[in-house]
């Protein structure tokens, strides 16, 4: 099989894992233990919240809102519309990054968007292991981060772009994109480090 035709069958199975979940999604409100990437780093199906305008306390669409209005709440730390739209342009900036990335395959520079606990996660021997498993091509297997970078990461994650964002803590966001109309899934988990957006695995 040319590597070509490699990639389009690995891309219509990944499209099929990320799709076919999220027609049976029903429930959740917007809220911190919404499902995101799982261990194998494939997008997972999002909350319907994040399918909605946010709205304020005084029942105020995210268009009606001031700037200073909440539109999450975590304890004593509170994300106003200003903050929301400020943190979604600096997302669509990394998104915009990683997907330059993904199309010149640049694992280094890829590095730089990487936290330590994810490096940790996608080095990990059972981990990879367990990613290698659910490859199309069994005659792969995955034996560094690098490896992951190459077979998964790059394949999966083409051409993506940010339909919304949602909080699950005040550093701790998850990018939604909608796969299919109505369908929103969380392509990546970021997390403010410094000063950047690192990617980092969904806990566990």
């Amino acid at each position: 099989m040319s590597v070509s035709g490699y990639y389009e069958i690995m891309k219509k199975i990944l499209f099929l894992v990320i799709v076919l979940p999220l027609m049976f999604f029903t429930n959740c409100a917007s809220a911190p233990d919404a499902p995101a990437q799982d261990t194998k780093g494939q997008p997972q199906k999002a909350s319907t919240a994040t399918n909605k305008q946010p709205v304020s306390k005084n029942g105020l669409s995210f268009d009606k809102m001031k700037d200073d209005d909440i539109v999450v709440r975590f304890d004593t730390v509170t994300i106003t519309k200003q903050t929301f739209i400020s943190t979604k342009s600096e997302i669509e900036v990394v998104v915009e990054n990683l997907n330059k990335i993904t199309l010149d395959r640049d694992f280094n520079r890829w590095l730089y968007y990487v936290s330590d606990e994810y490096r940790q996660n996608f080095s990990d021997r059972d981990v990879l292991d367990a990613v290698s498993a659910s490859l199309p091509n069994k005659k792969i297997r995955l034996r560094s981060l690098q490896d992951y970078f190459n077979h998964v990461f790059v394949p999966s994650r083409q051409n993506m772009r940010v339909d919304d964002i949602q909080f699950v803590s005040p550093i701790r966001v998850y990018v939604i994109m909608e796969i299919t109309p109505s369908s929103p899934a969380a392509i990546y988990i970021l997390e403010k480090i410094g000063d950047g957006w690192k990617l980092v695995p969904k806990n566990q």
